[in-house]
C-alpha cells in the first residue's frame, strides 16, 4: 500500500491500541478496491482526548475516525452532532469528518451485537458492563424486541445510569436468581483474564448464546465453550459493523466478499 500526501487518512481512538483489528480490515479492503485510503490507530489516553479530536478538526486528509475502549463516552461530549442513537444513549463508535472540520458521531455498536447474535425477540438478555458498548447494546437488543434485559455492572452508579436512559422500557439490575431463564449474555466489559463478576455460566440452560464485544479470547468466552454454550465471538459483531462503519466513514458500499477476505486474511472467519 502506497500512502502519498493525497492519500485519505482514517484511524482509530483507543488505549490501549494494541488489540484493534479495524486497521487490517479497512486496509485490506482499501488495496483490495484500489483506493487512496489508509487506516491507522491513535494509541491516546484518556486525559489527551479532549486536544486529539480538536486537532481531527483541521486534519484535513482525515476522512473520520473510529472509537473503542475507553473512549465511547468522552467522544460522544466532544462532537459536533450525534445521531440516533449516539444522540440517545451518549456514546460514539463512528466519526465522520466533513471538509470544513465538523465531526457529526454515530454508534454501530448496537447494531453489530444484534446482528450478530440473530433474532432476538422475545429474549431475556443479560449485559454485562455499562459502559458505552453496553449502552448501545442494550437500545439494539430493545429496539429489536426483547422482552427483558437485566444490567450487571461493578458500579451501581453506572448501572442506575445506564438503565435511567431508558425508563419505562423492560430493564432492570441483574438478579443472580435470573440466570438460568436468560437466553441471552453479552460481555461488553474490557475484562478478558477472569469471567466478569464471578458469573457462573453453568447456571445458563443450554443453547443459550453468549456474545462478546471484544476481538481477543477472553475467560468468559473459554468457560462458555466449556459449558457448551453457543458463544458468538467478538469478530462476528465487528464483521457486522464494517460495512456500516466503511459506508459511513468513505461513502462507499464495500462488496461483502471483500470485508470477508479481510476477516479471512487476518485469521477470523466471517459470517
Amino acid at each position: 500500500m502506497a500512502i502519498t500526501g493525497t492519500t485519505r487518512i482514517f484511524t482509530i481512538l483507543a488505549h490501549p491500541s494494541t488489540h484493534v483489528a479495524a486497521p487490517a480490515v479497512f486496509n485490506f479492503i482499501f488495496q483490495a478496491l484500489g483506493l487512496d485510503m489508509a487506516y491507522i490507530a491513535h494509541d491516546v489516553p484518556p486525559g489527551a482526548l479532549p486536544s486529539t479530536v480538536d486537532a481531527y478538526r483541521s486534519w484535513e486528509n482525515l476522512g473520520g475516525f473510529t472509537v473503542t475502549v475507553p473512549h465511547k463516552e468522552a467522544a460522544a461530549k466532544l462532537v459536533d452532532e450525534a445521531r440516533a442513537p449516539a444522540d440517545a444513549i451518549g456514546a460514539v463508535n463512528t466519526v465522520t469528518r466533513s471538509a470544513e472540520g465538523k465531526l457529526t458521531g454515530h454508534n454501530t455498536d448496537g447494531m453489530g451485537a444484534v446482528r450478530a447474535l440473530g433474532d432476538c425477540k422475545g429474549t431475556r438478555c443479560l449485559v454485562l458492563g455499562a459502559g458505552g458498548a453496553a449502552r448501545a447494546v442494550v437500545e439494539g437488543l430493545i429496539r429489536h424486541g426483547a422482552a427483558h434485559v437485566s444490567i450487571l455492572n461493578r458500579s451501581s452508579d453506572h448501572a442506575q445510569a445506564l438503565l435511567s436512559l431508558f425508563a419505562g422500557e423492560k430493564t432492570s439490575l441483574f438478579s443472580e436468581d435470573t440466570l438460568p431463564s436468560m437466553d441471552i449474555v453479552v460481555q461488553a466489559t474490557p475484562v478478558a483474564d477472569k469471567v466478569p463478576f464471578g458469573l457462573d455460566l453453568s447456571r445458563l440452560r443450554k443453547g443459550a448464546r453468549v456474545l462478546e464485544t471484544v476481538m481477543r479470547e477472553t475467560a468468559l468466552g473459554r468457560e462458555a465453550r466449556r459449558c457448551g454454550l453457543n458463544l458468538i465471538p467478538g469478530h462476528a459483531m465487528l464483521f457486522h459493523q464494517t460495512r456500516e462503519n466503511f459506508q459511513l466513514l468513505t461513502g462507499l458500499t464495500p462488496p461483502a466478499e471483500a470485508v470477508r477476505g479481510a476477516f479471512r486474511a487476518i485469521g477470523y472467519s466471517a459470517p
